[in-house]
């Protein structure tokens, strides 16, 4: 993470603080602007706000389906819940490989993505997470890079808001995301069929020739 995302998600966190009469939302804010991240991954995304497991990936080219709870933390340690972990290991049975997303607050580090296979709950120390045979290093990498761009694309709309409704606005975002990635693969599929259609055109004029 470099020092302006880390400086936006510190406005960010005092901006929720004052606006919202209830918690301050930070953790659910940071878990819809993955959510877009991992949207802009290439991944269908289902993202939830209420109960089970925080969000849903699959149907990416290279990486396999996930399912991911998300924790920020301003600890070396992270409180994983006996329904985390219960919500994960149903989601096992289900198809899902399982993964925790933790952002360390008052850390550069960014995202730290790893294996939640096996993992009980408890307070984890971040070390016991943070190891080469848990981390899942090219999706962090790839999360961490474009989490930096969402951040810039949404600081400003997030600290303009004056209302409790930040959460909900952050989920239209995410829909129109979503929205804007299936009119990408729309786009994509129309001009592989018209490629494909000139291809069969041009097989055709040529074969035309020899008879």
């Amino acid at each position: 993470m470099d020092v302006y995302t880390y400086d936006a998600l510190k406005k960010i966190s005092l901006h929720l603080n004052a606006q919202s009469k209830k918690d301050n939302g930070f953790g659910k804010a940071c878990q819809i602007l993955l959510a877009i991240t991992f949207c802009r991954l290439g991944f269908k995304v289902e993202n939830y706000l209420s109960q089970g497991v925080d969000i849903d990936i699959w149907n990416h080219s290279h990486y396999p389906n996930f399912s991911v709870e998300v924790k920020t933390t301003i600890k070396g340690t992270v409180q994983l819940g006996e329904k985390d972990v219960e919500g994960l290991k149903k989601k096992e049975k289900e198809g899902y490989k399982t993964a925790f997303a933790v952002l360390l607050r008052d850390s550069l580090s960014g995202w730290l993505i790893v294996n939640a296979k096996g993992i009980k709950y408890g307070n984890i120390p971040l070390t016991r997470l943070n190891t080469p045979t848990r981390v899942l290093s090219d999706l962090q990498k790839e999360v961490n890079q474009v989490f930096l761009k969402v951040i810039a694309d949404y600081e400003s709309e997030i600290l303009r808001s004056v209302s409790d409704d930040i959460l909900m606005d952050l989920e239209k975002n995410l829909q129109k995301e979503k929205n804007f990635e299936k009119e990408n693969i729309n786009a994509a599929l129309r001009d592989e069929k018209v490629d494909l259609t000139k291809n069969q055109f041009f097989r055709s004029e040529n074969a035309s020739q020899f008879l």
